[in-house]
């Protein structure tokens, strides 16, 4: 009886406090009151800024390039053989004027051909001779005196005039006209062998030294004349019609002080597929000058009024323009007049308009931005 009562005052017990857990969890859920939630603050981009300023805007081109002589030899054997000492020695900063020996290659070997083939061409002409007074006796005398003209060591004079075919006919038929020819290409070749100066100039590059044994293709030098001097430059593809040949400006060199006047020569055909550019040849003159100098100046290409000049990379994909109200991105669309490399002139913004000068990646409308000027 008492195991009985014991048993249910537990059960009671369990009960009770499985109630009072319930109840207490319950009262501590309400009592909980959650904080207020907030959302993060929008985050904000400083972007640099220009402010509008509608008036006349000067087309002005920027250029850098390097100086390069326009007449400029690429000095190549034709032929091998010994380089012998010239009267001046070539070396980088040497000047020749045109007609001076620049280099001299051993021609021994191909004299010694030219007089052994010149002798036997008079010894074809010796045994012709007595034979044209039989079958050709109107051309006997000319072709006596010809062979009275031959040197054996020397210069081979010209053929005498063929009056008939006949006449032609005999002559190849005895290898009169091969050995002549023969010869004279003897004489082309040895003149291969001394390379004289095709103007007057300046090494540039030395690559050989007297006694080398060259042979063909050897490079041997570089020689120009510092007197005519080009700069290559390029502009976009765009500014082609701004420019002329003909058209003068002024160029500066970084690497010291003064100034010089160019004047474009010519324009170039193509358009670089990458770059979108075109290449620009300029003549320069004046003191101070070198091969491979570098120098910048600006092609003034007249003006655009009631305009306002932004830099290119601005520009977005449709033509339009962000601009800066109240902290915030807004598209202003207006008209292209003119694209350069670096620059671009527009119309349609109103004076005042902040500008943004930044090219943004994931830009948008109402996007929150800093405007910096910079």
């Amino acid at each position: 009886m008492n195991d009985l009562l014991k048993r249910r005052l537990t059960i009671v017990l369990g009960l009770l406090l499985i109630v009072g857990g319930v109840g207490t969890c319950n009262k501590l859920k309400e009592s909980r009151t959650s904080p207020p939630r907030t959302e993060p603050p929008g985050q904000t981009r400083a972007v640099r800024t220009l402010t509008a300023e509608n008036g006349p805007v000067r087309l002005s081109i920027p250029i850098t390039g390097r100086l390069r002589a326009m007449d400029r030899m690429l000095i190549t054997a034709e032929v091998g053989g010994t380089l012998q000492r010239t009267g001046k020695a070539f070396r980088e900063g040497m000047t020749f004027n045109r007609g001076e020996v620049l280099f001299r290659i051993d021609d021994g070997e191909v004299r010694a051909q030219i007089n052994a083939q010149q002798s036997a061409f008079l010894r074809t002409l010796v045994q012709l001779v007595p034979d044209l007074r039989i079958d050709l006796p109107g051309q006997a005398v000319k072709w006596d005196a010809y062979l009275k003209s031959v040197p054996v060591d020397g210069a081979l004079p010209e053929l005498p005039k063929l009056e008939s075919e006949q006449e032609r006919n005999y002559l190849a038929g005895r290898g009169v006209l091969d050995q002549y020819y023969g010869i004279r290409a003897l004489y082309e070749r040895l003149g291969k062998y001394v390379i004289p100066a095709a103007f007057d100039g300046v090494v540039a590059a030395a690559g050989v030294e007297p006694g080398t044994i060259v042979t063909p293709g050897t490079r041997l030098g570089e020689f120009i004349a510092p007197n005519s001097l080009e700069l290559e430059t390029a502009i976009g593809a765009g500014e082609l019609s701004l420019v002329k040949v003909g058209d003068t400006l002024r160029l500066t060199s970084t690497e010291g002080p003064g100034s010089w006047t160019g004047r474009i020569l010519r324009l170039g055909e193509s358009i670089d597929v990458p770059t979108q550019t075109v290449k620009l040849f300029v003549q320069v003159e004046g003191k101070g000058l070198r091969d491979g100098q570098y120098l910048s100046g600006r092609i003034e290409a007249g003006s655009l009024n009631e305009a306002v000049s932004v830099p290119r990379s601005a520009l977005l994909e449709d033509g339009a323009l962000y601009t800066v109200k109240d902290s915030v991105l807004a598209k202003q669309p207006v008209s292209i007049l003119h694209q350069g490399v670096e620059q671009a002139v527009v119309q349609g913004l109103s004076d005042g308009q902040v500008v943004v000068t930044d090219r943004l990646s994931g830009a948008f409308e109402g996007m929150r931005v800093a405007p910096v000027k910079p």
